[in-house]
């Protein structure tokens, strides 16, 4: 969508001048530093996850463990002052980005999903201070626990991959194997639940959050103070609908709206291979439990581009869209940029080109008889002129990295992914 088509949706009350400029014009002004905080596993908190990982973070549950200290840190201030003056801000690289390829970024859906809250924008301070003290979206990873090794993460955001990094000498022997956000958890959960009363949207991710305690600490403090008109959102494995006593459909059930996005890779052998620890026919059964049971569950898919699965990901659509396990509109695509030996700029020019020639053959024929396809053909088209963007030329390491874990885990890359063979000859 067109900034400018962003206009549209304003409230009367908010069609102002301002509001024009910053909402529908401005290609660098985001509502999310206004509405939002966002804590890594490993503390460091930004406006939203897509700033994450930049170096320019707003504060640390490291060095203050609440996350009040963050919402008008000197750095949290800069941020809404650079754009409410039209200037960029390095820690919003990766939207920056994503717009220069053509897609919807996530700034531009803050924008739009939250232009009901421009009036904060109007009452900061002259150095950037928001005396609102309530924060409609809280996304807070709480630790890095998690049950798979990816192919494609790392012991910050898994503990099942310590043991394998320590082998491969990744990381010290003097790393912690779980890693929790915050320094002082009771000053963390005290300013937590503060702030609970207030949100309007709670994410959830990891790690894998529905293997955390504190995820359901947190669900059954809203229930309750009988907060059950709070969105919660995840970003998740999907790999359990249970946890102890907790049955997750009862307590989504619970609560007004749900939005589940599933990590998902890759399909069967491929994608378990992608997500070790997935059983993939276990993924298609909590996909069917929760389309019975849960009432109150939006289901939707993110997929990880990387090279593994950049051949795969039209296949993998139409299989997941044709068995009705999600709606057309209900994928997305995140090119892998880290570690960049996985990243699809990396790519020989033979796949690059093989890859072309796949997704113009998906949307022209497969796409074509798909309704409500919009999404997947923004995020296709972008993923391709992010793969032409660069060349990285880093095979080597790339085989490197694959024959290690395939020596660990007993794999065998060039067996399972025959087509991608010259990633690891040439």
């Amino acid at each position: 969508m067109n900034l400018r088509h962003l206009f549209s949706y304003i409230r009367p009350g908010l069609n102002t001048d301002s509001s024009k400029k910053h909402l529908a014009e401005s290609d660098v002004f985001c509502m999310a530093p206004w509405i939002q905080l966002h804590a890594q596993t490993q503390g460091e908190i930004t406006p939203c996850c897509m700033s994450a990982y930049k170096g320019d973070n707003i504060g640390s549950l490291r060095e203050n463990s609440s996350l009040q200290h963050a919402w008008n840190s000197d750095k949290m201030k800069r941020i809404r002052l650079n754009m409410m003056e039209g200037k960029k801000s390095s820690i919003c690289s990766n939207c920056y980005c994503h717009q220069e390829l053509g897609k919807f970024s996530d700034r531009m859906q803050y924008n739009r999903d939250y232009k009901d809250y421009y009036q904060r924008v109007k009452a900061t301070m002259p150095d950037g201070t928001l005396q609102e003290k309530n924060i409609p979206v809280l996304d807070i990873r709480f630790s890095n626990r998690c049950n798979y090794k990816c192919r494609i993460c790392n012991s910050n955001n898994s503990t099942q991959l310590y043991e394998e990094e320590l082998k491969l000498k990744r990381i010290s022997p003097n790393t912690p194997k779980e890693v929790k956000a915050a320094a002082d958890e009771t000053i963390f959960w005290e300013s937590y639940k503060a702030l609970l009363p207030g949100a309007k949207r709670l994410h959830f991710a990891g790690g894998e959050p529905l293997l955390m305690d504190e995820h359901y600490q947190a669900l059954e403090h809203l229930i309750s103070i009988g907060k059950s008109d709070v969105t919660l959102s995840y970003n998740t494995n999907f790999s359990t609908l249970r946890y102890k006593q907790f049955d997750l459909i009862g307590l989504w059930n619970k609560f007004r709206k749900v939005d589940v996005w599933a990590s998902l890779d890759g399909m069967g052998a491929k994608g378990d291979y992608q997500r070790k620890g997935q059983r993939w026919k276990e993924i298609e059964e909590n996909i069917r439990t929760l389309q019975a049971n849960a009432t109150t569950v939006l289901f939707g898919i993110d997929v990880t581009v990387s090279i593994f699965n950049i051949l795969h990901i039209p296949e993998f659509y139409e299989y997941m869209v044709e068995n009705k396990f999600v709606a057309p509109d209900r994928m997305n695509l995140y090119y892998l940029t880290d570690p960049d030996c996985f990243n699809v700029t990396n790519l020989t020019p033979q796949l690059k080109h093989k890859a072309i020639e796949l997704y113009r053959s998906f949307s022209s024929g497969y796409l074509q008889q798909v309704s409500d396809s919009e999404r997947i053909r923004e995020h296709s088209a972008a993923l391709i002129k992010h793969m032409l963007s660069d060349d990285l030329k880093k095979q080597s390491e790339f085989r490197t990295r694959i024959a290690e874990v395939d020596a660990l885990r007993n794999e065998n890359f060039t067996a399972l992914f025959p087509e991608l063979k010259e990633m690891m000859t040439n």
